[in-house]
């Protein structure tokens, strides 16, 4: 596993305090057993071939399964142990993870967590393959072979300081939002399929005034007025509720994910540790949706 996950079988042997001629020969023995090829060798390192990644899936799997009874044997005790990999929207993870990690951290003293922000094609892909446990991501198509826990309704609209121009808009075009400074996400997944459908007949073009893969700055790129973003209402809901930020739905027509879903990867609910954050990410949800509501006003045309 460590040499897939390195791409190196000197590396994986640093790592692993072992040497790398033994590594080699236990690759090349299975390799004989099974009459396949586990690994490609480049000037560069090794990568797995198709045989490689179905066996190194197996393997991801059945020591996923191991800790996971492990960690629910220990939970007979009253006590939560393991390790949760989560993995989501920075814009969600920003917004609502601290506060559940931190609660959950005190309580449960034997949980470590490792979390991520990442883009949603990487986030469907971690669940599909078992390298995470939780993912939080748009809804799609894709979803509909992921394990949904909780889900939130909501859509990507313009986010933008108060007293924008647009500010007052019920509604706004891409092609609207392109006639003033923009501030964008390196990682344009969300709007790009939008984008690429209006500006092929409008001719617009955006003009970035700043681009981050950092939600810190966005947020306050945003509050200064350096430019119009484009998320979902929730990675911004506080600014919104104190009058700081207005957040302006996309007009009909275009089309935006469905809202925001709660996934976990095949088997980790079977973790008490998984299921526990779980449990209070799907309260966090509804209790989003519930100030999504309060949110709603009537705006001016």
């Amino acid at each position: 596993m460590k040499v897939a996950e390195l791409g190196s079988i000197r590396r994986a042997a640093d790592v692993l305090n072992v040497a790398s001629s033994a590594i080699n020969r236990k690759i090349l023995n299975l390799e004989k057993d099974l009459g396949l090829a586990l690994f490609r060798r480049t000037s560069k390192g090794v990568v797995p071939t198709s045989a490689g990644i179905l066996l190194l899936r197996h393997a991801r799997e059945t020591l996923g399964d191991f800790q996971r009874t492990i960690d629910e044997i220990v939970s007979q005790t009253g006590e939560l142990k393991g390790s949760v990999r989560i993995m989501g929207l920075g814009s969600i993870i920003d917004r609502i993870l601290p506060d559940i990690i931190a609660g959950l951290a005190k309580t449960h003293t034997g949980v470590s967590f490792h979390v991520l922000d990442e883009s949603p094609d990487n986030v469907v892909e971690a669940l599909k393959t078992g390298h995470v446990d939780i993912g939080i991501t748009f809804l799609d198509r894709r979803h509909r072979e992921l394990q949904m826990c909780a889900h939130l309704n909501t859509t990507v609209g313009a986010v933008m300081r108060s007293d924008h121009p647009l500010a007052i808009r019920s509604s706004v075009t891409l092609t609207e939002c392109a006639a003033y400074d923009s501030a964008m996400f390196s990682d344009r997944w969300t709007i790009m399929p939008l984008v690429e459908s209006e500006f092929q007949q409008t001719g617009a073009e955006f003009k970035p005034r700043i681009t981050t893969n950092s939600m810190a700055i966005m947020r306050a790129a945003i509050l200064h007025g350096i430019g119009i973003g484009f998320f979902t209402p929730i990675g911004f809901i506080e600014e919104i509720r104190q009058g700081e930020i207005n957040f302006v739905p996309l007009r009909a027509g275009n089309s935006s994910p469905d809202g925001i879903g709660l996934f976990a990867s095949q088997g980790a609910l079977t973790s008490p540790a998984v299921r526990a954050i779980i449990d209070r990410l799907s309260e966090v949800f509804s209790d989003l949706q519930s100030a999504l509501a309060l949110l709603e006003s009537p705006k001016l045309v």
